[in-house]
């Protein structure tokens, strides 16, 4: 009978049916509130007690007989953790026994019913996150930085991302250029079509053709059935060309056909087959070096250079390590089942002080091996490869950059100049400083971790029924996927 996965007001009802057969029980009151069972509120059967508010605020977490000028109430406080989550009245004319068992029935079904919602919150939560592990969905939040020209950058490519231009991305392996490329593909009319990626600079010319524009049955020793181009499959969409600096002058002047002429054919073939793909290419190299040197055609590097991106290396955005630390920390210790948080002040001049020619990629593998080799949660110093060790020691004192010497490197002087500006244009009320930041944290969190609650609620230190309490608090509306927004636009189930 009491199935946790049916609502209140039923099994109330069927409880109804039986006890007015004990002949002992008057009513039952129960009240539970927003932000933790659903569907919240208050539901009653038989003849409710007299001044319930009142008597409820007597309740305790055990069990109490409470007299009253009507019918006695054995009354209890649900509890989880130290949030309080429902109150439970049973009035009875006789046999207090026959009230304290349902009491302990109705509280067993209501925590139940609590845990039943927690599980497959956290499963529907946890198959979004896997959902968006498969789709590509990368927004600006999703490119880390503080500094301002790799976010003058971002904001260019979302530019760039809205018209049908060709676009190149330059930079040093390992700097992000295919983050960026999927960027400017989610931010374009083609984001509903695929987005297909190919290294270039690793195929053989004979096997790039085939690759990018398939072939046809008998077309070579070994092809015995017709096979599609990743510009067939990429048709709608964008075609990502990695490396597009170290293919051959012959795959150049095929390349330069279909941006020409919008047409391909098929290796073994004479059928034109329409191409509407969008070329976003990338390369290490400096293409304007290579034309002139006569390694690149100049025309196809007219062609594909309409909108040209350059990322700058790690070494030259230094304020970005500490962010992009803190963010592959937290990556390996989830998928490592580690805690490892504490970065000494030391430890992370080292790095930002290293040149990183690896970049980010180097950053992210130094990182992911401390991480799983950490005996405890302090990523210590013995961890650190012995090169980039070395590298800091042979710089000058006078010369090492600081983590003060960052842009914006000092949060804790960030903070508080933040709080005496807040404090001298409102209030310095401590309550209404604290509700306000909690609120700001509460917000950026689910907004970072795209409104999946189980994880902003790790992230925040506190557990996942508190979060949703301090959601109806600030009347904060969530959505799977997204993030904060408005109650029009929040999942049905999220607006209380």
């Amino acid at each position: 009978m009491l199935d946790p996965a049916v609502g209140p007001k039923l099994i109330l009802d069927r409880l109804w049916m039986e006890v007015l057969n004990w002949k002992t029980i008057g009513g039952i009151w129960l009240h539970t509130r927003p932000g933790h069972l659903t569907p919240a509120g208050t539901f009653l059967v038989g003849e409710p007690p007299d001044s319930a508010d009142e008597i409820a605020a007597l309740a305790t977490t055990a069990t109490a007989p409470i007299a009253t000028d009507g019918l006695p109430v054995v009354a209890r406080q649900l509890k989880d953790g130290n949030v309080t989550i429902g109150i439970l009245l049973v009035s009875h004319r006789q046999g207090e026994d026959a009230a304290a068992f349902l009491v302990d029935a109705i509280s067993r079904y209501c925590m139940d019913r609590l845990r039943v919602q927690l599980e497959v919150s956290e499963l529907a939560e946890e198959n979004q996150v896997l959902r968006g592990a498969l789709a590509i969905d990368v927004r600006q939040s999703d490119i880390l930085s503080n500094s301002g020209t790799m976010n003058s950058l971002i904001q260019s490519a979302i530019r760039a991302a809205a018209s049908t231009a060709t676009v190149v991305i330059q930079g040093e392996t390992g700097t992000g250029k295919e983050l960026l490329a999927k960027l400017i593909h989610a931010h374009s009319h083609r984001a509903h079509k695929p987005l297909v990626s190919i290294n270039a600079g690793a195929l053989s010319p004979s096997l790039l053709e085939s690759e990018l524009f398939g072939h046809a049955k008998g077309a070579f020793t070994g092809a015995d059935h017709e096979r599609r181009g990743l510009f067939e499959i990429a048709n709608g969409g964008t075609l990502f060309l990695d490396e597009v600096g170290e293919i051959t002058l012959e795959a150049q002047v095929r390349l330069l056909r279909v941006l020409q002429e919008r047409t391909f054919c098929r290796v073994g073939d004479h059928i034109p087959i329409p191409a509407d793909v969008r070329i976003v290419a990338a390369t290490h190299r400096d293409l304007g070096a290579e034309v002139k040197t006569g390694r690149f055609r100049e025309d196809l590097f007219y062609r594909l250079n309409v909108v040209n991106l350059q990322i700058p290396p790690l070494r030259e955005r230094r304020e970005d390590i500490p962010l992009l630390v803190n963010h592959f920390l937290q990556k390996y210790n989830r998928q490592n089942y580690k805690n490892v948080e504490e970065v000494p002040r030391h430890v992370l001049e080292m790095f930002i002080n290293y040149p990183w020619p690896g970049n980010i990629r180097e950053l992210e593998n130094c990182i992911q091996k401390s991480v799983v080799l950490a005996p405890g949660n302090v990523l210590i110093e013995e961890l650190i490869p012995p090169t980039i060790k070395s590298y800091t020691e042979n710089i000058p004192q006078t010369q090492r950059v600081t983590t003060r010497d960052l842009p914006g490197g000092n949060p804790d002087k960030m903070l508080a100049e933040a709080v005496v500006q807040y404090a001298d244009l409102t209030s310095p009320e401590i309550q209404k400083i604290f509700q306000h930041t909690e609120r700001v944290l509460i917000e950026h969190t689910l907004n970072k971790e795209r409104g999946v609650k189980l994880r902003a609620a790790r992230l925040l230190g506190i557990n996942r029924v508190t979060l949703d309490r301090k959601l109806v608090e600030y009347g904060i509306h969530v959505k799977r996927g997204k993030g904060v927004v408005t109650a029009a636009e929040a999942d049905p189930a999220e607006v209380r």
